[in-house]
């Protein structure tokens, strides 16, 4: 039987309707509920997940350790009915609760109780295979992803042979980083079943299988994992999680591929806050170029001293640039758009010409101008102290 026929027979045996939730509250299992619930047992439904306040207040009856049925009392203020608590247990390790609402505070009997235990053990066996396969699972994406090439190839083996992945399908992988470095306990396994993920300290990894070649499947796999972080941290958290989405790669072989694109992308992602909380790496640009290096190199690569001299000339001379750049040099596109006549857009630009040193005929001289002025603004800190270190 599978957790939902487990959860159909615990509430056949007692009469009334059961749910069934992992050791975090997380809700896994319902079945039909009577019209009359309280205010806790909707919002888990609703939400699939408890509040830290209900959970706080369940556990101190001792149902994280507890052997066998637990009843916990009434409680007005949070909206919670007496219930009658069965811990789900395998091994001596706790794994969920099925939980039955007992408004008259008698519901099971002596002999329905131990009847009953056995299908508790049944789910707790269910649940602990579960997590075991997700720490499995976990386990062969880190060593997938990581830079040692037997090792990565062991895993791809492995992979293949569980029937985890497709070997031979698209695969790309998405990489989450939080603001703070503490390690979070994410109910990983409740991801959905095209998703390998793996965690540690402030991030979160995950191998999408896009075996049917359907990217929705990674706006999926983001809007659920932006769930298990606000379960744990908050709503205000799960919304500074970074997301980078790396290009999708044919085949396990190359998943390390996307992976370091996803990476990178996060790290972008933290340098330029404008650029939202989500980013794929094929639609970065020129934005790539803050992941390849220290900051330090970049400046001196990126801000040629010619295109330096406008920079600190500043004011109108480098909004002309940037426009007549961005508008591959058409001058009726840069006068309409910065208002001004045509003459004095050409004045604009021999002025440039005379500061720089550049030529703006010459692609090269452009080239090396578009792209200083496109990464100043990330390059450089505000005012005077990114002049300051650009020079140096």
């Amino acid at each position: 039987m599978d957790l939902d026929d487990l959860v159909g027979a615990i509430s056949d045996a007692f009469g009334t309707p059961a749910v069934l939730e992992d050791r975090d509250f997380n809700l896994i299992a319902f079945n039909t509920q009577p019209d009359e619930i309280d205010a806790v047992r909707a919002g888990s439904i609703l939400r699939r997940r408890s509040t830290a306040d209900v959970r706080s207040w369940f556990e101190q009856f001792g149902i994280a350790t507890a052997a066998g049925p637990v009843r916990t009392p009434a409680e007005p203020s949070l909206g919670i009915l007496p219930r009658l608590c069965l811990p789900v247990r395998w091994n001596g390790v706790t794994y969920g609760y099925f939980w039955l609402l007992d408004p008259e505070g008698g519901l099971g009997t002596p002999s329905q109780l131990e009847a009953t235990a056995a299908i508790a053990r049944d789910a707790g066996a269910l649940l602990a295979q579960r997590a075991r396969g997700s720490r499995d699972a976990s386990l062969l994406l880190t060593n997938l992803l990581a830079p040692d090439d037997a090792v990565s190839a062991r895993a791809v083996e492995e992979l293949d042979s569980r029937g985890l992945v497709q070997r031979t399908a698209y695969v790309v992988v998405v990489h989450a980083e939080q603001p703070s470095r503490e390690v979070v306990p994410l109910n990983l396994w409740s991801l959905p079943r095209h998703v390998l993920a793996t965690s540690g300290e402030g991030f979160t990894t995950l191998l999408v299988d896009l075996a049917n070649e359907r990217m929705s499947l990674i706006d999926q796999a983001i809007d659920r994992l932006r769930q298990l972080h606000a379960q744990r941290l908050g709503d205000q958290a799960a919304a500074r999680l970074l997301v980078g989405v790396g290009e999708p790669q044919r085949g396990l072989t190359h998943a390390r591929t996307s992976h370091e694109q996803a990476r990178r992308a996060t790290k972008i992602l933290a340098a330029v806050p404008r650029l939202g909380a989500v980013a794929h790496w094929s639609q970065l640009g020129v934005h790539r170029l803050i992941s390849c290096g220290p900051r330090s190199a970049l400046v001196h690569a990126v801000l040629d001293p010619r295109a330096q001299r406008l920079l600190d000339a500043g004011g109108e001379l480098v909004r002309t640039a940037q426009v007549f750049l961005d508008r591959a040099g058409n001058i009726q596109e840069l006068a309409t758009e910065l208002a001004i006549h045509r003459q004095t857009a050409y004045y604009r630009l021999r002025r440039i010409e005379t500061i720089t040193g550049f030529d703006l005929h010459r692609g090269e001289d452009r080239l090396t101008l578009h792209l200083a002025l496109t990464m100043a603004p990330l390059l450089q800190p505000t005012g005077s102290e990114g002049e300051r270190r650009a020079g140096q």
